[in-house]
């Protein structure tokens, strides 16, 4: 089957590297491990061509700081609440 009968003809070799270096990226592998798969020598050669922030990741890593400083107040909270 080729690109254009799948309706991917648009789509470069590297674009398909980099999706699934992003992907296996966002499920837990280490950037070490997804830049040996790929062959690269530098996980920055990884880093900088072939991840991909997505609105998915982006979206997760507000809400995990969010999360993160809510976590801080509520200690703090205690903290204080102990004191008085």
């Amino acid at each position: 089957m080729t690109k254009k009968e799948m309706g991917i003809d648009k789509c470069r070799f590297y674009d398909l590297r980099g999706s699934y270096a992003t992907k296996i990226l966002n499920n837990g592998i280490a950037i070490r491990e997804v830049a040996d798969i790929l062959g690269h020598k530098n996980v920055e050669t990884t880093e900088n061509y072939y991840i991909s922030s997505t609105e998915a990741s982006r979206k997760y890593a507000t809400e995990f700081y969010d999360k993160m400083l809510k976590n801080n107040i509520d200690i703090i909270d205690k903290i204080i609440e102990y004191k008085i």
